[in-house]
């Protein structure tokens, strides 16, 4: 049984969040002759700085140092994930992000805890 507040909702949410980030990170970024990997790679850092300034201010202390860093690492770790799964081939340079939005988008209409 998962801890409190992890449940399909709850998941959802996240899901969403990850599906959002990825959709509003190729809307930054089309029409620029990078690498999806780069792009990645230039999100994590953008992403976490914004987290690390925006999260401690609009949530007025009742999220912790230890809590946005929980946070950055769920937003690299998506993005890592994504870059070592374009390097083994499994999700190909150039549409690993849509397909990723792809998938969140059908694993959601399915997905059942």
């Amino acid at each position: 049984m998962p801890p409190s507040g992890f449940s399909q909702e709850a998941i959802n949410g996240l899901l969403e969040f990850v599906s959002d980030a990825y959709k509003n990170t190729l809307d930054r970024y089309r029409g620029q002759d990078l690498t999806e990997e780069s792009v990645l790679n230039d999100s994590i850092q953008y992403l976490e700085g914004v987290v690390s300034r925006s999260v401690p201010l609009a949530t007025d202390g009742t999220v912790s140092e230890t809590g946005v860093r929980g946070l950055q690492r769920f937003i690299a770790t998506n993005y890592k994930d994504l870059i070592t799964e374009i390097h083994v081939g499994k999700k190909q340079e150039g549409q690993a992000m849509q397909a990723e939005i792809d998938h969140i988008g059908s694993y959601l209409e399915t997905f059942k805890l």
